[in-house]
């Protein structure tokens, strides 16, 4: 009787500290696609006021495309070339009312 206890208790011992499989994570492409995305969102939310006037729209796109690149230049996800890229993307990105 004790033996079983002792093998049912080692049962559940294996169960429970078993390491457990990994998941799959997202890819560096996958990752840059959705800060890309987001990246739109937020300039699509914050100049969407300033559509009708043409030098705050301005003056407001590139404060954000700064402190994009800025955010970018840290972001492991993205060397220079990466950076300059998806910078050169949302320049050319347009805000639709």
């Amino acid at each position: 009787m004790e033996y079983l206890i002792v093998l049912i208790s080692l049962g559940f011992l294996y169960l429970f500290l078993k390491p457990k499989p990994k998941t799959a994570g997202k890819t560096k492409a996958q990752k840059q696609d959705e800060i890309l995305e987001g990246y739109k969102q937020i300039m699509k939310k914050e100049l969407s006021r300033f559509v009708d006037d043409k030098p705050l729209f301005n003056q407001r796109k590139t404060a954000l495309l700064k402190r994009f690149a800025n955010e970018l230049n840290r972001n492991v996800f993205f060397d220079v070339d990466k950076t300059r890229e998806l910078i050169q993307e949302l320049i050319n990105y347009k805000i639709k009312e």
